[in-house]
């Protein structure tokens, strides 16, 4: 037995606290009021921590403090519908509550004639001709008054920084989509959020229970063809399916899927001059480790582009530069015109085009700036209102320039540089000074393949795909032509038809691998100034040489 306790005890000095501690509580007698007291001391101080879990006692030691259920969470709710003051603790009486406001929403004309529904929830502005639409965004905000209750609790719990956000836009809410149950084709409709929740939950609850299910748990959502261990990581993927939200920012109205968001959004809200972690390749500062480790991994360059040298920081971004780049077919036509875009951010771009007059206006007290798009306003408001002039500065020579492409091209003629391989401009990047200057160092950590696909490809005309590889040891996007199924079973064919050749010769042809060797020239300042590649072959032997042999590290 004393063998058992000395394996548990981890450090002396936590054991001695810990014994110190017993010992002086045994002449201690407490009254009701002073355990009451004591106890309220105990919680204030167990939650002054950054974490809603972890928790430090009396005698020094960490212990784990185990999160609030759902279901015990107590509830504030307050209905904001313009001149009601309901307020309950109830979740389904408060929803109820708000669906009866249904009938009380107002109507206006609005400037095409047409006659639309105005919601009078304090500081929304929402309207809407559609029935079903003005429904469903009425219910929603009883669910987001919900949400920003359990932000509250939380933040009074563990004590998170409040958010700077402007609150005027708390309860702007984005409308979700159509409501529609597709577990198992059941296909019943839904006017309310949470109601819909709580069905697609009497769903998933129907599987068995347990850590570990034999088999696992088939999601049936209609085209999902996923499988979880168990009931509980069920529920967290069924998520994803619902856009279902766990919290909302009681200030400015930000939801969040995870209660870690929603810390790391709060602790972005700490001023500057008291947020004491730096990036230091691009100077930015950020409250915590955690924040600018997040950060920090933006800066290096994982994806590789297997048509060229374009590497990427994030499998989304090498998606975007491969439709861009490599890929010619356009699947967002434009039904006015015969454009077609390439992505729906570029079409709605587009459209503007076919509008009469600006659409954006300057939202500052007595300016009328108007323009037609949101790069073009957000620059005004940066130079007139903002006061702020970007300055495009040469690291070789005093020269400035307000536009980057002509500093570009200034690098180029006057000083000779080229551009990285697989890119078509150059980085810059914001300085303590306030100028812009060419980024020097860019990180990138791939790893390297024989890819013999590589080479004088013409894509132009061709359809590809695109795949995540998550076998190799760090994730890889795989970039693959779209062929038809016929083309498919062809290809497959023939490469049944030359694996039965080479068996029944019984040959086995040397494998040679080729290795692609990258020469960079760089002056004095370690600028690249000149690129090649150079093919040769993997060997064991060094060539023949006079002098002693030049190892390359």
């Amino acid at each position: 037995m004393t063998e058992f306790e000395k394996k548990l005890i981890t450090s002396k000095d936590v054991q001695q606290r810990c014994n110190s501690w017993v010992e002086s509580q045994k002449d201690c007698t407490y009254t009701d009021e002073t355990q009451h007291k004591r106890k309220s001391i105990d919680d204030d101080d167990s939650y002054n921590t950054d974490s809603e879990f972890d928790s430090v006692s009396e005698c020094g030691t960490k212990r784990r403090r185990v999160g609030v259920p759902l279901k015990c969470e107590v509830y504030h709710l307050s209905c904001e519908w313009t001149g009601c003051e309901f307020e309950s603790n109830h979740v389904k009486r408060f929803i109820d509550h708000v669906a009866a406001h249904v009938s009380d929403l107002s109507t206006r004309t609005n400037e095409k004639d047409i006659t639309v529904y105005v919601c009078q929830w304090n500081g929304c502005f929402y309207e809407s001709n559609d029935p079903d639409e003005i429904t469903r965004h009425v219910n929603y905000h009883a669910y987001h008054t919900k949400l920003k209750c359990i932000g509250s609790n939380i933040r009074a719990r563990v004590k998170l920084p409040k958010c700077r956000r402007d609150s005027d836009w708390k309860n702007v809410v984005e409308l979700p989509a159509p409501l529609l149950c597709r577990w198992e084709e059941c296909l019943k409709r839904f006017r309310n959020y949470q109601l819909y929740l709580y069905h697609v939950a009497a769903h998933v609850e129907e599987g068995p229970r347990g850590n570990k299910v034999e088999g696992g748990l088939e999601c049936k959502w209609t085209g999902c063809n996923s499988t979880c261990p168990n009931l509980y990581k069920l529920r967290d993927h069924v998520r994803r399916h619902t856009k279902e939200k766990i919290v909302a920012c009681p200030d400015c109205g930000a939801t969040f899927a995870s209660n870690t968001k929603f810390h790391i959004h709060c602790k972005r809200q700490i001023p500057i001059d008291v947020q004491g972690f730096q990036c230091s390749h691009c100077n930015k500062f950020y409250p915590t480790e955690g924040i600018l480790r997040d950060h920090m991994r933006m800066h290096v360059f994982n994806y590789k582009c297997t048509l060229c040298d374009m590497s990427c920081e994030s499998p989304a971004s090498l998606a975007k530069h491969v439709r861009y780049r490599h890929v010619s077919t356009r699947c967002f036509p434009c039904q006015l015109c015969n454009h077609a875009a390439k992505s729906q951010q570029d079409l709605d771009s587009h459209m503007t085009v076919h509008t009469s007059g600006p659409n954006f206006s300057c939202h500052f007290e007595g300016c009328l700036y108007k323009c037609k798009g949101a790069y073009t306003l957000d620059r005004h408001i940066e130079r007139v209102h903002g006061m702020q002039v970007r300055w495009y500065c040469c690291h070789e020579c005093p020269i400035k320039y307000r536009k980057s492409y002509r500093l570009t091209k200034h690098l180029i003629e006057a000083h000779r540089l080229q551009l990285p391989s697989g890119h078509t401009r150059f980085q810059y990047t914001h300085e303590e000074d306030g100028c812009y200057r060419l980024q020097k160092v860019r990180y990138e950590a791939i790893e390297e393949e024989n890819d013999s696909s590589i080479g004088n490809l013409k894509n132009q005309n061709k359809k590809f795909k695109i795949k995540l590889n998550k076998d190799s040891s760090m994730p890889k996007v795989e970039i693959f032509e779209d062929l038809g199924e016929d083309e498919e079973e062809n290809v497959e064919k023939e490469i049944e038809e030359m694996s039965g050749e080479e068996v029944n010769e019984n040959e086995s042809l040397p494998v040679i691998s080729n290795i692609l060797i990258s020469i960079d020239e760089t002056d004095a300042e370690g600028n690249i100034i000149r690129s090649r590649v150079v093919e040769a072959q993997e060997t064991m032997e060094l060539p023949p040489s006079e002098g002693p042999p030049l190892i390359l590290t």
